[in-house]
C-alpha cells in the first residue's frame, strides 16, 4: 500500500493533543463520580452509564480521526490484473466477382453488400489482426496482401463498382488456392510471425460455382486446419445476370438462345458444405443479425486466446478508510 498525499500526514500529530484533552475530560468525571460514592440512589432520577463509556468512546473518536487523515492521504495498493490475450489473426477475403454478383435482388446489389460485409470487418479490425483481399471469377487474383492496415481494400472496391464487363465463371477452388498461396508466401517472408497467428478465410459469393474445381483445394485447406467462414448472398426469387454495365447502369443482360434473360438464383448448397468440412459457419449476407452473429464468432467468441498478460493496476483503497471512519463516528456517538 502506498500513499500519494503525505502531506497530510502532519494532521496526524493533532490527534495525540486532542487525546490529550479527552483523557483530561474523563479523569475529571471519574473524579466526579468518586464524590458521589454509590451512585445507585442516583438511578431513580436519572440515566447512570457505565464508568468506561468515556474512555470507549475517546477510542473511538481517535480512532475515527486517524482513518480520515489516512484517508486524505489518498492510500492506493497496486494489484496485478490478468488479461487475456487474443491471438492475432491473418484473415482473407475471398470475394466473387461473376456477373451475377452484380444482380440487383440485394441492396444495392450482391457484390455491393459483399463489400458491405468487408467494411463491417475492418471496423471491428484488433490491431494485432491482418486483412488480404482476392477476389475470383473463373479464375483468382490477389489485390491486397495481407496487411495490417486494411484501409487500402477500401481503394480496390472503387476499382470493382467501376467494371463494365465482368468476366463470366465462378471459381471457388482457385480462390481456395490462390488464398493458401497467400499464406505460404507471407510465411516465406514472415516464419516467426506466421507461427504464431491464427489464418482464417472467409468466402463471399452467391453460391453460383460453375466450375466445380473446389473438392481438392478444400481438402488441402482441411488438412491445414484453416476454417472457411461463407456469406451467401442473392434471394431465392433471383435476379437478372448482367453482362455489361456503363456507369452502374445495366445495359445487357445474360440471355438464353431464344432471348429470355437468365435469372440466378442464391445458391447455398455447396457453401454451407465448403463450411461446415472446415468446422466453420455459414450465413446469409442479407440478414444483418446473421452477419452481426459472425463478427462475433470470427472476431471474438472463435478467436483462441494466446495467453495472459499481468498488468499493474493501482486501486484507491480512501473509500473504506472512509467508511471505517464513519462507523467509528457513529459508534462513539450512540454508544
Amino acid at each position: 500500500m502506498e500513499f500519494t498525499r503525505q502531506e497530510y500526514f502532519w494532521l496526524i500529530w493533532v490527534i495525540p493533543f486532542l487525546v490529550l484533552l479527552w483523557g483530561l475530560g474523563v479523569w475529571h468525571q471519574w473524579r466526579m463520580r468518586g464524590r458521589f460514592g454509590n451512585l445507585a440512589n442516583l438511578e431513580q432520577i436519572s440515566r447512570i452509564s457505565w464508568s468506561g463509556r468515556g474512555l470507549v468512546r475517546g477510542l473511538l473518536f481517535s480512532g475515527s480521526l486517524l482513518l480520515m487523515v489516512l484517508a486524505l492521504a489518498y492510500p492506493r495498493t497496486i494489484v496485478r490484473e490478468l488479461r487475456p490475450v487474443p491471438t492475432p489473426t491473418d484473415l482473407v477475403f475471398m470475394l466473387d466477382i461473376s456477373p451475377s454478383m452484380f444482380a440487383r435482388d440485394n441492396d444495392p446489389t450482391r457484390l455491393g453488400r459483399a463489400q458491405q460485409i468487408i467494411q463491417k470487418f475492418i471496423l471491428l479490425k484488433q490491431p494485432q489482426d491482418r486483412y488480404a483481399l482476392l477476389t475470383f471469377n473463373y479464375t483468382s487474383v490477389v489485390l491486397s496482401y495481407l496487411t495490417s492496415d486494411p484501409q487500402t481494400i477500401l481503394v480496390y472496391f472503387d476499382y470493382l463498382n467501376q467494371t463494365e464487363e465482368p468476366e463470366a465463371g465462378s471459381n471457388m477452388g482457385s480462390a481456395m488456392t490462390s488464398a493458401m498461396r497467400l499464406i505460404d508466401t507471407d510465411t516465406q517472408m514472415n516464419p516467426e510471425l506466421s507461427e504464431k497467428r491464427r489464418r482464417v478465410f472467409v468466402l463471399i459469393s452467391d453460391g453460383d460455382d460453375n466450375i466445380g474445381e473446389w473438392a481438392a483445394p478444400l481438402r488441402e485447406v482441411q488438412r491445414r486446419e484453416i476454417k472457411v467462414y461463407t456469406f451467401g448472398l442473392g434471394s431465392a426469387s433471383g435476379a437478372y445476370v448482367p453482362l455489361q454495365l456503363s456507369r452502374g447502369q445495366v445495359v445487357k443482360y445474360l440471355t438464353r438462345e431464344g432471348g429470355a434473360r437468365i435469372v440466378s438464383q442464391a445458391q447455398a448448397q455447396t457453401m454451407r458444405e465448403i463450411a461446415d468440412r472446415t468446422g466453420a459457419i455459414f450465413y446469409r449476407g442479407e440478414d444483418e443479425r446473421q452477419v452481426d452473429r459472425a463478427l462475433d464468432d470470427i472476431l471474438v467468441q472463435g478467436r483462441p486466446v494466446a495467453g495472459y498478460q499481468a498488468n499493474p493496476v493501482r486501486q484507491d483503497l480512501y473509500e473504506y478508510f472512509l467508511m471505517a471512519a464513519f462507523a467509528c463516528l457513529i459508534l462513539g456517538i450512540f454508544l
